[in-house]
Formats: structure tokens, C-alpha cells, sequence
């Protein structure tokens, strides 16, 4: 499993779910970003899970970037091995 790394002031990197897992949550992968602070993504790539709505306070997702849903719940982000978030461009 994937740990988040920190810097020399100690802030931890961003981590998410992996898409390929078969339940979510089961890897995390690091986030991505530039070297001009802008996050990878990729609006090709899906998951091989049922999204479930989870606590921003879950111990099991303390690390992980959340958004929170249409329906009012919260969610981890999900991104590739290559560490870029799934986005969905409309």
C-alpha cells in the first residue's frame, strides 16, 4: 500500500483510491501534480467499483482528497496508478 510522503515542513502528500481495485479503497496511489502545482488527470480511465459514500473521519481514508457528491454524501477521489484523478469533462 502506498504512504503518503512529507516534505521538509511535514505536510503529507495527497493520496487516493485506486481505479483498477475491485473494492474501493482497497490501494491508495499517491496524487499527481505539475511541477506548476496542477493535479494530473484522466478523463478516460474508470473504476471497477461501486463508489460508496464514506466519513471524512474514516481512519481507513484519513489521507484520502474527498469531494462530496451530488447527493449530499462524501467520497474519496479515485486515481490511475499513475497517480492522475478520474474526471469526468463535460
Amino acid at each position: 500500500m502506498t504512504t503518503a510522503l512529507r516534505d521538509q515542513n511535514y505536510v503529507s502528500s495527497i493520496l487516493a483510491v485506486l481505479n483498477t481495485d475491485a473494492v474501493q479503497g482497497t490501494n491508495l496511489v499517491r496524487i499527481r501534480a505539475g511541477a506548476d502545482g496542477t493535479m494530473f488527470v484522466d478523463s478516460d480511465a474508470t473504476i471497477s467499483f461501486t463508489m460508496v459514500p464514506i466519513d471524512s473521519r474514516d481512519s481507513n481514508y484519513h489521507t484520502c482528497m474527498m469531494f462530496e457528491g451530488s447527493d449530499g454524501l462524501t467520497y474519496p477521489f479515485v486515481a490511475t496508478s499513475d497517480g492522475a484523478v478520474l474526471v469526468d469533462q463535460v
